[in-house]
């Protein structure tokens, strides 16, 4: 069998992430001049109707407060502190022990790959005066991902974009011995919790978003198209907001045609992305431990 080439991968991973930030950053980029404007229109009104600016400090202040308050109340309450045993369903349990986990196939058939050969995670920040705060730590060897994303605005919400996105990937293979076609399930189960706080008002633009994203592409000679799937989205100018996420989700990747004894790659991803605009503005999601994404493995479809 031909040697699998790690940097490789590592090159893959920084290049389709960094693309990515990329176009985020423009997009803030490209925002910036009309919403200067929209900021300077916004407190010339302010002014007229004789509002004073430290008035509007004092409540931003006082808004940060309130943030910081509810950040530490939904911490205590939501952050698991024991480990959480069950955390693959019977009938999935049960499908692995029927299925042969193998990684080579000659015929058609499903091979399991129950352990990732590589693992990958990065943070990437965007600050304007706010908090943000993430980390991304995956164990192979427990098939988890712990991953953690925290955002707190600054400012009117009018220019401020305080931002994090988390990135955890495992990475899986598959060595056909013949030509043929391939698609790749993947389970996947959250064990972690969010929060959300945003008071917007009539004279700022507040608000606060997060969102997690599960992805898988498949790779021999090319990386074939991204497969998204959004399993978490929440957001809004008015929210107050803190629960669990507790879920089993699943994604197949678009199939693959491949030839004969040549590596086949899975790349599976999980995104985290928090989002906030203005003072007392707060987005989290938290999949640290004992939390986590635990991938138990994927599957090979080949036909």
């Amino acid at each position: 069998m031909e040697r699998i080439d790690k940097n490789f991968l590592e090159e893959s991973a920084e290049q389709e992430t960094s693309a990515a930030m990329a176009l985020l950053e423009e997009e803030i980029t490209q925002s910036k001049e009309m919403a200067r404007e929209n900021e300077a229109e916004m407190w010339e009104l302010i002014r007229h109707l004789k509002f004073q600016p430290e008035a509007i400090e004092a409540e931003n202040a006082k808004e940060d407060e309130q943030a910081e308050i509810f950040a530490r109340q939904a911490e205590e309450t939501l952050q698991t502190r024991d480990l959480d045993i069950e955390i693959l369903g019977e009938e999935e349990l049960d499908q692995f022990i029927l299925e042969t986990q193998r990684v080579v196939g000659g015929k058609a058939g499903h091979y399991w790959d129950t352990l990732p050969f590589h693992a990958w995670g990065r943070v990437y920040k965007h600050n304007e005066g706010g908090v943000t705060q993430g980390s991304a730590t995956l164990i192979r060897s427990e098939r988890k991902m712990f991953l953690y994303a925290k955002a707190r605005g600054a400012g009117l919400g009018i220019t401020d974009d305080n931002d994090v996105t988390v990135y955890g990937k495992f990475y899986y293979a598959f060595y056909p011995r013949n030509i043929g076609t391939v698609r790749v399930y993947v389970p996947v189960t959250t064990r972690g919790w969010y929060q959300l706080r945003s008071n917007d008002k009539w004279w700022n633009s507040k608000e606060a978003k997060a969102r997690i994203t599960l992805q898988i592409r498949l790779y021999q000679n090319f990386w074939g198209p991204i497969k998204k799937r959004r399993i978490f989205s929440r957001g809004g100018g008015n929210i107050s907001a803190a629960n669990r996420i507790d879920r089993y989700q699943s994604i197949y990747s678009d199939p693959m045609s491949v030839g004969a004894n040549r590596w086949v790659f899975a790349e599976v991803t999980c995104k985290l992305r928090v989002e906030t605009e203005g003072s007392g503005t707060l987005s989290v999601l938290s999949f640290r431990r004992p939390d986590c994404i635990y991938v138990p493995g994927v599957r090979f479809e080949f036909a």
